[in-house]
């Protein structure tokens, strides 16, 4: 029989950081549904281009006024994003409280899409504005989901004894 070591504490706790980057999800997706928030860029410095002033060279007050019918249109396109987000944001909350917590390979796995998430979406948005900022914001949220990955490692992969 062999003996189970007992986790760490890092190791105990690291699905509290995969669960506290999807409740940062749930909120920035949560936004979407308000789409006059457009007008305020949380990943970039004061002045810079919003993602909307950089599609479409105006504010999305602006666009409400100057052409309701695309503003409506890109309305509905946020919700839709807003209700995809916050979808994937619940379930991968569940997939860290549950599954991830427990130390199922199979989660572990499934949750490297925060961080592969974060890179594609950051990426787009610098593409998109420009703004150095939201790289280094995409560092700093990339590196707390890799910690909330590799300190468990071994829990996930354990290493595999001798038979002597």
């Amino acid at each position: 029989m062999k003996a189970i070591e007992p986790l760490r504490a890092y190791e105990r706790y690291a699905w509290l950081i995969l669960f506290l980057m999807w409740i940062l999800h749930l909120v920035l997706s949560g936004r979407d549904f308000i789409p006059g928030l457009q007008d305020v860029c949380i990943g970039c410095l004061p002045g810079a281009s919003t993602p909307i002033q950089a599609s479409t060279g105006v504010t999305w007050s602006q666009l409400l006024v100057s052409d309701p019918k695309v503003a409506r249109y890109l309305s509905s396109i946020l919700v839709d994003d807003g209700i995809s987000g916050v979808g994937v944001a619940v379930f991968g909350m569940v997939v860290s409280f549950t599954s991830y917590r427990k130390g199922e390979k199979w989660a572990w796995y499934l949750s490297w899409s925060n961080p592969i998430g974060i890179l594609t979406a950051q990426l787009n948005i610098y593409l998109l504005t420009g703004s150095t900022f939201v790289i280094l914001l995409a560092a700093v949220f990339i590196f707390a989901c890799l910690l909330g990955l590799l300190l468990p490692y071994r829990q996930f992969f354990p290493r595999k004894r001798s038979a002597g």
